[in-house]
């Protein structure tokens, strides 16, 4: 059923998509532009990333394609006969499309041609803590534990070391390329995106923590946790809850990695307004 719906959503997207570029009435094509848009936020629901499905409608239904409605309604006479509505440059057109086709086919190749198929499990699980809460210990002992709803288990541990402040030309932890070379495992890194792998933590750095087990099914967790206990005293217990949520963990990089396209983004979003309204300005 799942493949069916997917293969529907998958027609939609490319005939919508034809129909943008081949219509000669320019607000139709913005509609059916429309129509694309909101196929792609259905297939984001089948993945089950619901957050990027509602940015998809808000974002690019929403101001996006408003934003070209806009554009097209208020230039002056981008009806009228007297300008042609159809491309004199279908074969550069074709050409260059052509071209795009090819490149992203082998850029999707070598990305993902050698990737394992995806199992039960369901991505990883995060969470995160201000190192400065650990302030007054400079070790402590955590553990980490994932359990199903078939019983099933994952359990980790280890140790967190805090210092002052890290030196400049210390070299800490590794780089990390691909964490899920192993079927099992958990990452500690003072980065959001997982980056860099260490236990050395400076008091004014944020811990983040994933975690991951092919042997368990992700969508039945009843049990993720943090637990982080004091070595000098056994008393001071800290517990996490680990979240498997899309909208944390998108959150989490939007504001971290990605914070720069994002802002150039809305800077575009910003420039093409300025176009929009002087476009639409009559000459006198």
């Amino acid at each position: 059923m799942n493949l069916l719906l997917f293969y529907i959503l998958a027609a939609i997207i490319v005939v919508s998509a034809i129909l943008v570029v081949t219509l000669r009435n320019v607000f139709h094509s913005a509609l059916f532009l429309v129509m694309a848009f909101f196929m792609v936020a259905g297939i984001y629901l089948m993945l089950n990333a619901e957050f990027l499905a509602a940015v998809q409608v808000l974002i690019y239904v929403g101001a996006v394609t408003i934003l070209i409605l806009f554009a097209i309604m208020l230039t002056y006479q981008i009806q009228s006969k007297s300008i042609r509505q159809s491309n004199e440059q279908v074969i550069p057109a074709a050409l260059i499309s052509i071209i795009f086709l090819v490149l992203a086919i082998f850029a999707m190749t070598r990305t993902f041609g050698g990737a394992k198929p995806a199992t039960q499990s369901v991505g990883s699980w995060t969470a995160s803590l201000e190192a400065k809460t650990l302030s007054g210990d400079k070790v402590w002992n955590w553990t980490v534990s994932l359990e199903d709803q078939a019983g099933k288990s994952y359990i980790a541990g280890g140790s967190i070391n805090l210092v002052p402040q890290i030196p400049s030309y210390a070299d800490i932890g590794s780089e990390i390329n691909n964490e899920y070379n192993t079927a099992s495992g958990y990452l500690l890194s003072p980065n959001a995106d997982f980056s860099r792998q260490q236990n050395l933590f400076a008091q004014n750095q944020t811990i983040y923590i994933k975690a991951w087990s092919e042997n368990l099914a992700g969508g039945t967790l009843k049990d993720a946790k943090w637990t982080l206990v004091s070595s000098s005293d056994e008393s001071k217990i800290i517990t996490q809850k680990l979240s498997n949520d899309n909208p944390e963990t998108i959150g989490q990089l939007m504001m971290s990695k990605f914070v720069l396209p994002f802002e150039i983004v809305s800077v575009l979003l910003l420039v093409a307004l300025i176009g929009a309204i002087v476009i639409a300005r009559k000459e006198k």
